[in-house]
């Protein structure tokens, strides 16, 4: 796992971990909040009728949801990429970055794939970065190859950083062979 600041914004990184891990050590990041999801695990999601009723909207690629305290109500299995505000969110095309990869808020020494090069990289950082502060998201969190958790909310992101790393520990522990 590896985190950063930039701007106002802190950020984790680590292949460790998935999306339901960050709500189960912080549910506070996406209980009673806004969620645009961008990506999904298989073809777009269409919401039911009763999604509907419950404030679910469709805005070209992305779904919008209003979110309560119960955050297991989010199929988050299947939702890969999502911008999480505080209230409702802007109706409008959303850049998707958990499709690359290769693509990383590490340093480019990080990087292990074959696909895109360093300049590639620094790019699409550049404009992950952009799109964030025009955005101005409360947290977007994505998990493809690794799970990626940015947060403006301080506390927010040292509960999930400690929440991860002792998860990772008791993982460690449990798949430990005996000696």
């Amino acid at each position: 796992m590896f985190h950063g600041v930039q701007g106002e914004y802190r950020w984790l990184e680590t292949a460790a971990h998935k999306i339901y891990d960050v709500l189960h050590v912080c549910p506070a990041v996406a209980a009673n909040k806004h969620i645009v999801v961008t990506s999904f695990d298989a073809d777009p999601l269409q919401p039911t009728p009763s999604e509907m009723q419950r404030g679910w909207r469709v805005y070209g690629r992305s779904i919008h949801i209003p979110v309560g305290e119960n955050v297991s109500s989010i199929p988050f299995e299947v939702f890969d990429e999502w911008y999480i505000f505080h209230a409702e969110a802007p109706a409008r095309d959303y850049k998707i970055f958990v499709n690359y990869d290769w693509f990383t808020l590490g340093p480019a020494q990080t990087m292990y794939s074959r696909s895109g090069t360093v300049f590639d990289l620094k790019r699409m950082q550049r404009w992950f970065w952009q799109e964030i502060e025009q955005l101005s998201p409360e947290s977007y969190l994505a998990c493809g190859n690794r799970l990626k958790f940015v947060t403006r909310q301080p506390e927010q992101f040292n509960q999930v950083l400690r929440g991860l790393t002792s998860l990772a520990r008791e993982r460690a522990k449990f798949f430990k062979a005996p000696a």
